[in-house]
This record gives structure tokens, C-alpha cells and sequence, in this order.
């Protein structure tokens, strides 16, 4: 073998698998071509330094060269915490006499070592490399893996060469070229007993003084090197005096006064004297006053406490937005208890382990979210119930024997092991943080803060408590909104949204003799299927008026055997015919069978015949009833009473089986009276209520009575209408009214008792003589047959006109309008009154058809939620989000203004962007604030007011009471401009981890720099370095956590989900961000042998264990992961994910249309990916809410369409988006159009589109 084929090969062996060159932190990033701009700083060493350099070589037989290389070495290991550098060398050729050879000198510092050791290791580096220095630069780049003829830098960043004779200039020459292309080249001369290092640099990147102390850092680190060289490396000083007391005092000098012994919700109590009827709280159109929230509060608590809730008791609340949800919380926290936030858009699983872990004693939630829950031992209350059960409790603020020092929350965060870990934050953490929030952005008074955050975020809790606790109007933002300027809708003031039932109120006329309940169970069936919302029967007795039901508990009990999701309820359950006990375990037996869909309207009764079942019950029936209603209402929550037995002895009494549903929902069945609509308000039912002897004008100001009893009574939103209307739908006005006339006058004859009184202008001429004479003198009588048939003729006519939904669908859709402007909620359509059933059922469709109509275009009371509008319609000055959504906002022209408008604007969650900085400093007219900080030392822990926008941003300085050091190796502080982990100190850091002693211990550490044996530091994870100013800046993760559109991911918790999936051999999951400002989570995945390539498989598995914002956005098939050289999975080396690949069998659809085929594009361009087929899911694709933004904001201005952000949830595809559009664009042809053109455009070359644009300027 030749000699320079030995030489290669060690080369090659040496230099595989090396790292990146280490250098020095740049003050500036590198630029793409280098000016070649340098600088030179000199430093001596003195004779008595030198001295002990040359006594340490001595010793270890070696040159003073090695010494200082030993001491470069440390000092570059400290600055950078790389176990394995690689520098460049100048070695004098052994085969060249008089030349000189430029080597990689690789020297490996991992383990403890000492000074001499160190000195050692490089002394036989440097021999080793001698031996090998004569192979050619250019070769020694091919040994290495880089092309032939690349300059050094790729090697080396940093080059290092010794002169051993006074006045030696010229060693080198021979490298000069490649010398010129470091970072740094340091040139150490031996000065006859002295020594003098010029550190000739690159001025691009670093500032004079950078290098000088970095020139300093040697000069401590050589001396400790030469004074004990057996000392260990990791234990020799680095900084000098003063810059240890810069760092450790002087740049955390924080210490505050603040009340450490007050409750988050005492801050609060105070703040209600101050301002009891100022707005505390909004969602959407309700709102409470500081004195409302307070008593509502305080009632939540006063049940909390009967609960057994007191301090560091834990109460899990899963609760949509709502004022329910403010209301909750405070009512936890005056209860003495933490809250445990639980997304209700987490997996079960994932609440299931919640829940267990941290094995809440009650659970806050609404009626809504029941059936969604996990398997759990915890007292449920709904914060949503009609009349929840601590409506009579005390509305004065409670003792509960709470300090600062027991729990406030423990919120749940991402873990590696797979499992989610709580967080245990107390009062006085959160308190501290009030202190430090008024310090940075308190100052200029309360104002409206619109609040965005997840209660499951710990950010929430400067939007919901620092707020309330200094006199803001928090306005709650719910993220899924509905949009009311979208195609469709039409111009004027949004629709309302009305619900469609069926009512059975049957006349017993001897119909389908045999098969009496034909039409309800078909009815129920059909109903069922086809959206609508609940199905309604009745009860009455002894009259062929509603005689089929006796017993709706039993009918109910059919209708659920044969049903999956319609809701099951009563109208009416007479309750004082009834014993409140039977009623309770009846409707309980229902709701097992529905699995939670029952609900029932209570009536006091109304014909004086049914009393024969309880007769003592007749003349005070209205006060039985609103008695009984609480009866059942207790009993349904599960609670004991003692109940009158035999012989005046109690009993005590708790119904069984236990109900689904925690709150039994009740509606209150009201005729003409008023009384009843207020009752119904006062104990927050829902009404049910008639048109048959009132005009729609007069039940609309009863509804308003309703309503205001509702909102005086404090219940929550704004109650529940309704209104049971006889229903026949067909194609044909004539025929409609030919089919119903008979049956329906037989069913008002049944009635007639309710058709005397009518208000329908009935004229009482019409009546005989003497039958009103017979009415003047003794009431309502018996009408000869003349009389009825004037009175039923008269009736169905008015009724068929003004009263009912008999028609054709236009007609009866004017009728619908007409009872949702005045407040009807839903409409009971009343079926079964007589005409043929198979005629009925195939009448349905039509109805159904009414339902669909009805609603096209419907949104909510407000025509929008976003929150460009809230902010406007609220005047908000104070908002907080995270860079992902600042982003999105920044770009879209509906939130300039009141982006604009805002006295200050907190961005955290990640990193801030130097950008998108810039950009909100030219919209914002107020100050903005970047704030970073862990959950473990409460919210935010630095902040930074964000002015000029120069390179990166800033994170700041810590906050009150707060310290911040960045540490190296063995604890040691770092210097400015060099990375160490994040480690924060103070009066923030939380008490730790729910049932995670061990990793309590590992991450919360004894603080090593206070003299208090309590004080301790948390150990963030993250990399951060000082600037020379003392303030921060943010560089990244020294683990695989990562912070993706403000939520915080660990990835190693994914990978170990995936793991467990049958098909996975191997997997690795990172974050990239392949194009700026879209960082995703990408799993890159092995399968085992014969296993299908499905992403959507795996998606789903993941979605049933994962909350959603941890699904990897792409999922990359591998044959085998790449691997480093001792097995482990190498993530640098892991490829680009180009989007998500096509499922294994999964057809590809071309785009079919001009439409699509320019929708495609947009997608494409968009998601980052080759193609996109006319039936791929941009969710699957790698789509996500931010982008979805983005989508829609590119769809206005290409085609000019407004689309609400919600219709890609509902038609993810490009052909689901395209016939979308085309539908809803109010100039037929527009879309298609538009598209053609841009096909044309897009074929023209660039001069023919600059012709076309000359032609029309011209």
C-alpha cells in the first residue's frame, strides 16, 4: 500500500461520523458569502504563566503547544457543551523539512476528566495526526466525505498554530489560503520566556468584544489547567469574579414585596367591592357583573364545600367556553379546592387517566359533555343545569380555611413516557405572577382583554384571573364559531337556528285498530334518522284527547329500544297525579335504556277528571307541582330524603336505578297564563307551550316574561322555547287542506274545551241565543250541534291560517319565520291528529324538508363570533397569543383595525419571530410584550417589551421575584453569549409533579447559589444564552420537547404511542420545519413486515389516544430508519417529509373540473406537496387550523368568495370545497369562470401577460 493510501485510510477512520465543526456563538448569523473582513486581538502570556505552561508540558512530556491546545479545548467544550471537537492544526511536515501541514486534530472529552488527562489525550492526537500531516488538504476533504478541492471550513472552524522561536512569522504560509477561511485562527508565539496568542478573527461574525472574552476565559482556564493539573475539567473556573456577580446578582436582582399570604380569588372578592356592577365576564350575548359572578361563585362553592372540597382537594372541570366556565373556576378556588382543567376535545383515554391520576373528588362539567365521559368514581356536577342544585345556596363570600400556600390547579402538560403529568401550581406561585404581570404590563388601568387561551393552558390564567382580579371585562373567545356573513345567507340580520320534533297528542278516534302506535314508532324512527331533535308525548286520562298515552315513561321506554340519538321527552308529566319518587325511577329506567336522552315538561294539569288519582292534589296542584319538580330533581342527583311513610314515620329514600344524565333536563308546559311563563324562568326550565288559545303575538310577549324571570334568576344562557304547532306538509295548498279539514275538526271537537275561550275574534253572535245566555249565567256549557260546527268551522280556518304548519314547504316556512322572530327555540310538530298514518308517514319528507330549509343559512343570535368581530364589537385593548396565531391575525385584512387599536399585545407559547415582529410593530400602535415561560414556574417567567426589532427577539428579563441562570456542565453558570440551559428560580417555581416523586426530584433541583436550604431551581429543558445587555435570548431544546402553535410536545410521548400500534417496528417522530413559519410534527415510521403503509389507520389510532395538536401532521414510510454507528436512530439524517404519501390501495382522483384543478394548486402550494387529487383530505394532507386560515384567506383573493372557516371541518376536499363554492356564489357561472381564466393566465409566458396588462392600462 502506498503511503498516502495509509495516510487516506486514517484519515477516513478518524473523521467518520464526526459532528459538526465547533466555533465560537456568532454575535451575527453568517452570511451567504463571505466579505473576508478580519480582526486581530493580542493577548500575553506573562513569564510566571508561561512558566507553569512549560512545567506542565515537561511533566507530561510534551510541548507548551499541547498545553494551550489543551486549554483552547476546554475553554470551546465550555462555551459550546461538545464532547467532541474538531480543530485545525499547523503542524511542521516529518517528510517537507521546512513545510508545514494543515490537519484535523478530533480530540473526545466526554467523562470526568482531568487537566492532565486532557492534556495527554491531545498530546497523542497531535502525534497521532503528525504522523499523518503529509496527505494533501484536498485529499484529506475526500478522506472526510466532502468533495474534492472544498475549503477547510467544513472540517474545521476554528485553526490553531504554535511558532516555537521568537520572531517567527512564516509558519503556516503553506495554509494560508485555507487559514483565511476560518472562523477564528489563533496564533500562539514562544517570546524567550514568554508567550504572545493573536486571535485573528472573522468580523462579520463576532464584535471585539466577544472575543476578548472569550480571550479571557482561556487566560482563567489556562490557569487553572497549569496551577492543579489534576484538578477535574468541570470544576475549573471559567468566569471571573465580577461577570459571576453580574450573572448571579446583579442581572437577577428581582426581589419584590407582594402579598404572599392572599388567594388569587380574594384579589377578586376586592376587586367586586371596587366595581360590583362593572362587566366582568361576556360570552357571546350574555354577560355577568362583577357582583353576579361573585354570588354565583360563591353559591358553586358553598356546594363545593358540602362536597367535602377544601384546601389541595382536587375538582376536575370539563367544560366548553362559557360563562359556566369562569363561574367554576372561581368557585373551586373559594371553595378552597384546585381545579383540574379536562379538555373535553381530549381522547377518553386520555381523560380517563386524568381523572384516575389525579383522582378528583367532583367533576364540573355540562349536560352536553356526559355522555362523552370517561368510566369515574367522581360527584358530577352540571355547571349548565336547568336549576342546578346550589341555586339556594348563599350568594356571601366563604372561609374555607384556604392559604397561599395549598394548591390553586393542576393543569396536565405532555410527558415523555407516554402519559400526560400534572402540575401542581399554588396560590402564592400565581400571585407572585399577578406581581410580576402588574410590573410589565399593568400601569395603565383595567380595559377589555379577549381571551383565547384553553383553561387546560396555564396561560388562561392571566386571562381569566390577573384580569378579574384588576377590573377587566374579560370577553371569551370560543374558537368554534359560526359566521353569518358567508354565501348563503342573504342579506339583512342572520337566522336564528330552530330545532324540529314530532309531539304525539293522539285522539284515540279507534285508528289503526291493533296497531295504535304505528306512527309513533315510525314516526321516531324516521325523526331519528333524519336530524331532528327530539320526540314528545304526553299524558292524559280518561279522554279520548291524548288518550293513547296514560303513561309516557312507558311510550318513552318504546321509542329508546328502537332509536340511537333523538332526544326522548315528556309533555307533559302531570306531577301532582303523581308520586315524585315513581316519577324519579320511572324516567331513570328511560334514560338507561336512551344511554342519557330523556327530558321532561311538568305540568300542574288541566282537567279536572284526571284528579281522580290524587283529588287532594286539585286545588293546590300548582304548588304541588313546583314541590315535586324539586323532589325529583334531588332524587335524580342521587341525593337521600326522608319521605313521610307509614304512620307518619320517615323514610329514607334514594331511587334506583341511577340516571345517565347527572341533571335531569325539565321543561314547565304553560296554556295562556303568565305566571307559568315566569315560573318556568324562575327555576330555569324550558317552556312548552301551544298556539290553541293565544295569537303569536301574545305568546311573544309572554316569551319575553319568560326570558326576563330566566336572566333575573341568574340562570345561564337564555332559556328554551317550545312550541308545539299541528303539522301536515304537502306539494299542493288545496289538497293539504282537504286532507287535514276532517280529522282535524274531529280533533278540535275532542278539544273543545279549549276553543270556547279562543282569541281568534270568534263571534259570539254566532252562537244561539240562548247558548249565550247559558255561558252569561253559568260558564262554558254544552253546545248543541249547530253551535259546534260554527265553532270548529270558524277554528280550523283561523287556525289553518295563522296557527299551524299545514301546507305546502314555502308556506309553511313563512310560518317558521314567524315564531322565530319572537323567540321560539323549537318547534313540537303535532302530527298525529287524525289523518291516515301512512299518509302521515310519507307526509315526513316534506316536513323534513321544511326542517332543512329553515335552517339554510342559520347562525347564531350575533351574525359573528371571530374574532376580528368581538374585538371590535367589544373594543378590546389587551390580547394574548401565540406567534402561530399573531401570524395568522397579521395577515388577514378584517383584524388590522383593531389589531391597531390595542394598548398592548403579549405574544408567547414559542418562539417569537424576528419577522412577524417587525410586522406587528408596524400595525400595533400600543407596546409589544414577548413573554416566555413553563407551566412549572407559573405561567410566564421573563418578558421582554418588544421596540426595535433587531435580529432575534429578545425573551427578556426575569420577573418579579424571580431568578434566571443558564448553566453548563456540573451547574456551572455560563457566560454571556454562550448557551446553557434554562434554569429559573424564585417564588414562581411550582411545587412539582401529581405522583411523579422521581421526576419531582430530577427536574426540581436544591438551588445551588441561595443560602435558603427551601430554595430550589426547575430545570426547563430549553437552551438559552445571555446577551451582553442581560437579557435573553431564546435558542431552543436540549431534549425532543417541542413548542408547535403554542402547545407544548413532548415527542417522545407520541413515539411511545406509536409504538404500541401492531404495525410499528420502529418510529421516530421530530419537528420540521422544511418551509419557514410552518413548523409540523412528522413521524417517520418502520413497519413490520406485510403491514399495510396507512397513514389514515394510523392517524386514527393516534386521534383515539392523543389530543389532536399531537397528531403528526405527516407520516414518512421507511424501509429502515437511518441509524448512527452505535444503533441509535439518527434524526439528522432522517429525509425531508415532502407531505403526506398516498395510502397503500388508495386510488388517486385527479382534479376533474377548471375548479378543482386550480383549488388543487392552492393546496398544493399551500401544504408543501407534489400533487393533490380531487378527493384528498387537507387534514390528512398535513393541514391544520393555521393553514386552514391561510386556505381561506387565499380563496377571497383569488376567486373572491367569502367561505366561513368552519366548511373545511365539514368538506375537507377539493371537490367537497369546489362544489361548495359554486353553490353558494350568488352569480351563477362566477366560480367557474374565474377558474378558466386563471388557467389562461397561468399558460401565457411572462411577456404575453405584461402585454395584457398594457393593453389595459391603455
Amino acid at each position: 500500500m502506498k503511503t498516502i493510501d495509509v495516510h487516506q485510510a486514517y484519515w477516513r477512520k478518524r473523521l467518520a461520523a464526526r459532528p459538526p465543526a465547533v466555533t465560537l456563538p456568532p454575535d451575527r448569523e453568517r452570511p451567504p458569502v463571505s466579505s473576508f473582513l478580519r480582526d486581530t486581538a493580542r493577548q500575553a502570556v506573562d513569564a510566571e504563566a508561561y512558566s507553569r505552561v512549560k512545567s506542565v508540558a515537561s511533566t507530561q512530556m510534551t510541548s507548551p503547544a499541547v498545553v494551550l491546545l489543551a486549554a483552547l479545548n476546554a475553554v470551546l467544550h465550555r462555551y459550546t457543551a461538545s464532547t467532541d471537537l474538531t480543530l485545525g492544526a499547523v503542524l511542521a511536515s516529518d517528510e517537507r523539512p521546512g513545510r508545514s501541514n494543515l490537519v484535523v486534530l478530533r480530540t473526545e472529552l466526554s467523562g470526568d476528566l482531568s487537566a492532565e488527562e486532557l492534556v495527554r489525550r491531545i498530546s497523542d492526537t497531535v502525534s497521532e495526526a503528525a504522523m499523518h500531516g503529509d496527505c494533501p488538504f484536498d485529499t484529506l476533504g475526500s478522506a472526510a466525505g466532502n468533495e474534492a478541492g472544498t475549503a477547510a471550513a467544513p472540517l474545521f472552524h476554528i485553526a490553531f498554530q504554535f511558532s516555537s522561536s521568537p520572531g517567527d512569522r512564516g509558519a503556516g504560509s503553506d495554509c494560508a489560503d485555507e487559514l483565511a477561511q476560518c472562523d477564528i485562527v489563533i496564533r500562539a508565539r514562544d517570546e524567550n520566556g514568554s508567550a504572545t496568542v493573536d486571535w485573528d478573527y472573522d468580523s462579520e461574525l463576532f464584535d471585539p468584544s466577544t472575543i476578548e472574552r472569550f480571550l479571557r476565559h482561556f487566560d482563567i482556564l489556562l490557569t487553572g489547567i497549569t496551577a492543579d493539573p489534576r484538578s477535574s475539567l468541570a470544576e475549573l473556573p471559567l468566569l471571573a469574579p465580577a461577570e459571576l456577580r453580574r450573572l448571579l446578582v446583579e442581572w437577577n436582582d428581582t426581589k419584590t414585596k407582594f402579598p404572599r399570604d392572599t388567594c388569587i380569588h380574594q384579589f377578586f372578592e376586592a376587586q367586586v367591592e371596587r366595581t360590583p356592577d362593572q362587566t366582568a365576564v361576556v360570552f357571546k350575548e350574555q354577560k355577568l357583573t362583577y357582583r353576579q359572578l361573585n354570588a354565583r361563585a360563591n353559591q358553586l362553592a358553598h356546594r363545593l364545600r358540602q362536597l367535602g372540597i377544601g384546601p389541595d382537594s382536587l375538582v376536575g372541570i370539563c367544560v366548553e367556553r362559557s360563562l359556566e366556565m369562569t363561574i367554576g373556576l372561581l368557585g373551586v378556588l373559594k371553595a378552597g379546592g384546585a381545579y383540574v382543567p379536562l379538555d373535553p376535545g381530549y381522547p377518553r383515554e386520555r381523560l380517563a387517566f386524568m381523572l384516575q391520576d389525579a383522582r378528583v373528588q367532583v367533576l364540573l362539567t355540562q349536560q352536553a359533555l356526559l355522555n362523552g365521559l370517561p368510566e369515574h368514581s367522581a360527584s358530577v356536577l352540571c355547571l349548565d343545569a336547568a336549576r342546578p342544585d346550589w341555586d339556594n345556596q348563599p350568594t356571601e363570600n366563604l372561609s374555607s380555611g384556604v392559604n397561599a400556600g395549598n394548591l390553586a390547579y393542576a393543569i396536565y402538560t405532555s410527558g415523555s413516557t407516554g402519559k400526560p403529568k400534572g402540575v401542581l401550581i399554588s396560590h402564592r406561585n400565581v400571585v407572585n405572577f399577578f406581581t410580576g404581570m402588574d410590573q410589565a404590563i399593568g400601569g395603565d388601568g383595567p380595559g377589555v382583554w379577549l381571551a383565547v387561551t384553553s383553561i387546560s393552558f396555564d396561560i388562561s390564567v392571566l386571562e381569566l384571573f390577573w384580569t378579574l382580579a384588576r377590573g377587566f371585562t374579560v370577553v371569551l373567545y370560543k374558537d368554534q364559531h359560526l359566521r353569518a356573513d358567508h354565501p348563503g345567507n342573504g342579506a339583512g340580520a342572520p337566522k336564528k337556528k330552530i330545532d324540529f320534533s314530532l309531539f304525539y297528542f293522539a285522539s284515540d278516534a279507534g285508528q289503526d285498530a291493533g296497531n295504535r302506535y304505528r306512527l309513533l314508532l315510525e314516526g321516531a324512527k324516521f325523526a331519528d334518522q333524519h336530524g331532528f331533535d327530539a320526540v314528545w308525548m304526553p299524558e292524559r286520562h280518561f279522554h279520548a284527547f291524548g288518550g293513547l298515552y296514560p303513561n309516557p315513561s312507558v311510550t318513552s321506554a318504546a321509542v329508546a329500544a328502537i332509536t340511537e340519538r333523538i332526544k326522548i321527552r315528556a309533555g307533559s308529566v302531570v306531577l301532582p297525579l303523581q308520586n315524585p319518587v315513581r316519577v324519579a325511577e320511572e324516567w331513570s329506567v328511560v334514560d338507561n335504556l336512551s344511554r342519557g336522552r330523556v327530558a321532561i315538561s311538568f305540568a300542574s294539569g288541566w282537567q279536572i277528571n284526571d284528579f281522580v288519582l290524587a283529588p287532594h292534589n286539585y286545588v293546590a296542584r300548582k304548588e304541588v307541582m313546583v314541590r315535586g319538580i324539586e323532589t325529583v330533581r334531588r332524587l335524580w342527583r342521587g341525593e337521600t330524603l326522608l319521605l313521610p311513610g307509614v304512620e307518619g314515620k320517615e323514610v329514607a329514600v334514594k331511587t334506583l336505578p341511577r340516571p345517565v344524565q347527572q341533571e335531569l333536563p325539565i321543561w314547565i308546559t304553560a296554556t295562556g297564563n303568565p305566571e307559568t311563563y315566569r315560573l318556568a324562568g324562575q327555576l330555569g326550565a324550558g317552556l312548552l307551550t301551544h298556539l290553541v288559545g293565544q295569537r303569536i303575538e301574545d305568546l311573544a310577549a309572554k316569551i319575553m316574561i319568560y326570558r326576563q324571570a330566566w336572566q333575573e334568576h341568574g340562570h345561564p344562557a337564555e332559556g328554551h322555547v317550545t312550541l308545539m304547532l299541528h303539522t301536515f306538509v304537502g306539494e299542493d295548498l288545496d289538497a293539504v287542506r282537504e286532507t287535514v279539514r276532517e280529522p282535524f275538526s274531529n280533533y278540535l271537537k275532542t278539544s273543545v274545551d279549549l276553543l270556547k275561550n279562543s282569541p281568534w275574534g270568534f263571534a259570539p253572535a254566532r252562537l244561539a241565543p240562548q247558548a249565550q245566555l247559558r255561558q252569561r249565567a253559568t260558564g262554558p256549557a254544552e253546545l248543541n250541534e249547530e253551535e259546534l260546527s260554527a265553532l270548529l268551522e270558524h277554528a280550523f280556518d283561523r287556525y289553518f291560517e295563522n296557527s299551524s304548519l299545514f301546507g305546502t314547504p314555502e308556506v309553511c316556512l313563512r310560518m317558521v319565520d314567524q315564531v322565530r322572530a319572537i323567540g321560539v327555540d323549537e318547534i313540537a310538530c303535532l302530527i298525529d291528529f287524525g289523518v291516515d298514518s301512512q299518509t302521515v308517514i310519507d307526509s315526513l319528507r316534506a316536513l323534513n324538508e321544511v326542517r332543512q330549509r329553515s335552517n339554510e343559512g342559520a347562525a347564531e343570535p350575533v351574525s359573528d363570533y371571530s374574532l376580528s368581530a368581538l374585538a371590535r364589537r367589544h373594543g378590546v385593548t389587551h390580547f394574548q397569543c401565540t406567534p402561530s396565531l399573531a401570524g395568522m391575525l397579521v395577515g388577514q385584512p378584517e383584524n388590522r383595525e383593531w389589531l391597531g387599536r390595542l394598548r398592548r399585545m403579549m405574544i408567547g407559547g414559542e418562539a417569537f419571530p424576528a419577522a412577524l415582529a417587525k410586522q406587528l410593530r408596524e400595525r400595533v400602535r400600543g407596546s409589544i410584550h414577548n413573554m416566555y415561560g413553563p407551566t412549572e414556574t407559573t405561567v410566564w417567567s421573563t418578558t421582554q417589551r418588544v421596540d426595535e426589532v433587531d435580529g432575534t427577539v429578545s425573551i427578556g428579563r426575569p420577573i418579579a421575584n424571580t431568578e434566571i441562570y443558564l448553566l453548563g456542565g456540573h451547574f456551572r453558570p455560563v457566560p454571556p453569549g454562550v448557551a446553557g440551559e434554562l434554569c429559573i428560580g424564585g417564588a414562581g417555581v411550582v411545587r412539582g409533579y401529581l405522583n411523579r416523586p422521581e421526576l419531582t426530584a430530577e427536574k426540581f433541583i436544591r438551588n445551588p447559589f441561595s443560602a435558603d436550604p427551601e430554595s430550589r431551581l426547575y430545570r426547563t429543558g430549553d437552551l438559552a444564552r445571555y446577551r451582553s445587555d442581560g437579557t435573553l435570548e431564546f435558542l431552543g431544546r436540549l431534549d425532543h420537547q417541542v413548542k408547535i402553535r403554542g402547545h407544548r410536545i413532548e415527542l417522545a410521548e407520541i413515539e411511545s404511542v406509536l409504538g404500541q400500534h401492531d404495525s410499528v417496528r420502529e418510529c421516530a417522530v421530530i419537528a420540521r420545519e422544511d418551509t419557514p413559519g410552518d413548523k409540523r410534527v412528522v413521524a417517520y415510521l418502520g413497519l413490520h413486515p406485510g403491514a399495510a403503509r396507512e397513514s389514515k389507520a394510523l392517524r386514527d389510532f393516534l386521534t383515539a389516544r392523543l389530543p389532536e395538536y399531537m397528531v403528526p401532521a405527516v407520516f414518512v414510510f421507511l424501509d429502515r430508519l437511518p441509524q448512527t454507528p452505535n444503533g441509535k436512530i439518527d434524526r439528522r439524517a432522517l429525509p425531508a417529509s415532502l407531505g403526506a404519501p398516498m395510502d397503500e390501495g388508495t386510488r388517486f382522483v385527479a382534479p376533474r373540473t377548471p375548479v378543482e384543478e386550480v383549488l388543487a394548486e392552492i393546496w398544493a402550494e399551500l401544504l408543501g406537496v407534489d400533487r393533490v387529487g380531487a378527493e384528498d383530505n387537507f387534514f390528512e394532507l398535513g393541514g391544520h387550523s393555521l393553514l386552514a386560515t391561510q386556505l381561506i384567506t387565499r380563496l377571497r383573493d383569488v376567486f373572491r368568495v367569502e367561505l366561513p372557516l368552519g366548511i373545511l371541518f365539514q368538506a375537507p376536499t377539493v371537490s367537497a370545497i369546489a362544489a361548495f363554492m359554486i353553490a353558494h356564489e350568488s352569480r351563477p357561472g362566477l366560480i367557474e369562470k374565474t377558474a378558466l381564466l386563471l388557467q389562461r393566465i397561468d399558460a401565457m409566458s411572462e411577456g404575453e401577460v405584461t402585454a395584457k396588462l398594457q393593453i389595459s392600462r391603455a
